[in-house]
């Protein structure tokens, strides 16, 4: 059934979740106000020296004029986007079933007392499905209003053939057929006519005139809704390709459907959003499915949001919004030379060697070729190639442990080895370890979201099997080709006098990687500063946990830091706190799985292979190896979902009271 919006409400979600404390407590000292102002303020009449009325009248200027000094600053004053959980599942969709049941519980009755009356709530519906597409007499002209979009685009097909008006439909759903004295007009046969002289006619009344005018009517009426549902399908598309969490796309167009009056109900699945846009009226429906690969791009995801909010807020309709939103979809990337990717690929992986694998001076330039050579075969060689892009990431992996057991295989005359290995092999593929899919699942199952937060959590499990695949069979390959392959598992003991201090070495880099990683997902430059500082604050607390307990431990701790701050400056700073912590993330996603030593863990079946060793024990061992890089993921995948719910708890204790119009 057709739920009126009340235009008057400036929330749009649903009833369960539209209590704010604020705005209580706002109306209530206006009625606190109105009811001391009701006397004039004179000398003989001052006002009250205290009370509780003035303190709040005082915090409330205090609290305005901070965020009027805050706006100017650059804060942005529609609200934050933090890291809480979303609506519940049922806020999602219609609940017609459960609001009938509601209302039919209301009075105890018996099952056959029940049974009658439930017959009669649907016969009541049937009833007036049937009037409203029954005939009606020919409705009066009217201006056209794009708010007064009663049904969908079939219904007002119908109701232009058989003669009704969709703005005169009362809230029961009927159509009037009287006059408004209640009385019926008269058969037309009993009409006293009076012929009509030249100088009374209109040519508005002529027939071919009032069905041009209907037409005229039906088109820019239909072409609104259609209008509006063009604009929701494109929102969802760049929502989706720009990299907004997951756990969050069924909520922002659920509120964009409330905002625009249209009736729609919406399913998120990994990489295809199912959208339904029902027609009440008539009991139709029309499915689209959006079919948009998950990408990543920091910089258009906060243009996307900025669109969305102004189209919210009524700053922008969407015929308005839509070339907006289809210059963002069709604009390059702002670093789209193949060339700038594939240097920054290497520097980023330079980046991450010292803090992440203990990487040493010597070791960086061959971990930027390696680094140079993943950029190749990801911006180069597999856009081009459809058929090799399903096989990047093993290819990669295999091609990389390969030329790092090569370089690691150099020796000093002293039988030293000159490179790092482990450095070498780890560093080159840590861009592109999982970590922007281990956060969206987290999200995802943080918000009961059971369906898209395991499926991308499986898919996460794989992708990690396929790595470590890739990574054994490169070391063995290379094993089997030079009898004098390292063997060695980890790098010489750290000096801190190649860095100057063990700080610099851990934290200096944990900064420079992250805004490398940030502008290789092409983040805006002002984004930099805050994404390096949550990037550093993670790490710095994981660092410490995860010397003195344990590394799972030290992923929950660094996560948690993140979304405190992330929430924090939602809250606070009204900021995109998602896309903030994006390469922080990436941070606690490489130092579990550095600190775990599962990338090179198929060095053992390796060596059993090139030794002709391979037993039952061996076997276990392959299968250890295979598997202790995705059991590793996994591992870190709980320690960040847990993280973030309890930085989630902190920062919004009760819930986020304003039902989260704008949260990530």
């Amino acid at each position: 059934m057709s739920i009126p919006v009340d235009d008057s409400k400036t929330h749009l979600g649903p009833p369960r979740r539209d209590t704010d404390p604020s705005s209580d407590d706002d109306r209530h000292l206006g009625n606190q106000s109105t009811n001391n102002d009701e006397r004039p303020l004179t000398s003989d009449n001052p006002p009250p020296a205290s009370g509780g009325n003035q303190w709040g009248v005082l915090f409330k200027a205090i609290r305005d004029g901070t965020s009027q000094l805050a706006e100017k600053l650059g804060r942005d004053p529609d609200g934050g986007d933090g890291l809480d959980s979303a609506w519940h599942p049922e806020d999602y969709g219609f609940q017609e079933d459960i609001e009938m049941r509601e209302m039919l519980a209301q009075e105890e009755l018996e099952n056959d007392a029940y049974a009658s009356k439930l017959q009669s709530v649907l016969g009541s519906d049937a009833n007036n499905l049937v009037k409203n597409l029954g005939l009606g007499e020919t409705p009066s002209r009217t201006n056209s209003n794009d708010e007064n979009l009663v049904g969908g685009v079939l219904w007002h097909l119908l109701s232009h053939q058989m003669g009704h008006n969709p703005e005169e439909i009362h809230d029961d759903g009927a159509v009037p057929t009287s006059t408004e004295d209640g009385l019926a007009p008269l058969p037309t046969e009993l009409r006293k006519r009076r012929k009509k002289k030249w100088y009374d006619e209109d040519p508005t009344n002529d027939k071919e005139g009032r069905r041009k005018m209907k037409e005229e009517l039906l088109t820019q009426k239909i072409g609104s809704l259609l209008t509006r549902q063009r604009y929701m399908i494109q929102l969802c598309r760049a929502l989706m390709k720009f990299g907004a969490p997951t756990h969050r796309l069924e909520e922002y167009l659920q509120m964009t459907a409330y905002r625009l009056r249209v009736q729609g109900q919406f399913m998120y699945i990994p990489g295809c959003m199912i959208i339904s846009f029902d027609d009440p009226l008539t009991r139709t429906a029309e499915v689209k499915l959006v079919r948009t690969p998950h990408g990543l791009d920091l910089g258009r995801l906060g243009d996307i949001h900025n669109c969305y909010k102004n189209v919210l807020h009524g700053r922008l309709s969407p015929d308005e919004a839509l070339p907006v939103m289809d210059e963002l979809l069709t604009r390059k990337s702002r670093i789209h030379q193949a060339w700038l990717l594939v240097l920054l690929s290497g520097l980023a992986s330079v980046a991450v060697g010292p803090w992440a694998f203990s990487a040493r001076p010597v070791d960086m330039p061959i971990i930027f070729i390696l680094g140079c050579l993943l950029g190749i075969l990801q911006y180069v060689l597999a856009p081009r190639s459809a058929l090799y892009s399903n096989v990047f990431e093993v290819t990669v992996a295999m091609l990389t442990s390969f030329l790092a057991r090569a370089f690691g295989s150099i020796y000093y005359s002293n039988g030293e080895p000159i490179f790092c290995f482990s450095a070498l092999a780890e560093s080159s593929i840590a861009l592109i370890l999982p970590g922007y899919s281990v956060l969206c699942s987290s999200l995802e199952l943080q918000s009961h979201q059971i369906v898209a937060g395991s499926i991308r959590l499986v898919y996460t499990i794989i992708y990690s099997l396929f790595l470590g695949y890739g990574v054994t069979v490169g070391l063995t390959v290379y094993g089997l080709m030079d009898d004098n392959a390292t063997k060695a598992t980890t790098c010489p003991s750290r000096d801190t006098n190649i860095y100057g201090s063990v700080y610099v070495q851990e934290f200096v880099f944990v900064a420079v990687y992250c805004a490398f990683a940030a502008i290789l997902n092409q983040a805006k430059w002002k984004q930099l500063p805050i994404m390096s500082f949550m990037g550093v604050a993670g790490y710095t607390t994981y660092y410490f946990t995860a010397n003195h307990l344990d590394s799972r431990f030290g992923s929950t701790v660094g996560a948690f830091t993140i979304g405190l701050c992330a929430n924090l400056y939602s809250r606070v700073w009204h900021g995109h706190a998602a896309a903030a912590i994006v390469p922080g993330m990436w941070t606690l996603v490489s130092s579990g799985l550095a600190s775990s030593g599962s990338i090179i863990s198929g060095l053992a079946y390796a060596e059993a292979v090139k030794n002709n060793t391979v037993s039952d024990a061996t076997s276990t061992k392959t299968q250890e190896s295979l598997g202790g890089l995705a059991l590793s993921m996994v591992q870190t995948a709980l320690g960040i979902t847990v993280g973030l719910f309890l930085s989630a708890m902190v920062v919004y204790p009760g819930g986020k009271r304003k039902g989260g119009l704008f949260n990530l």
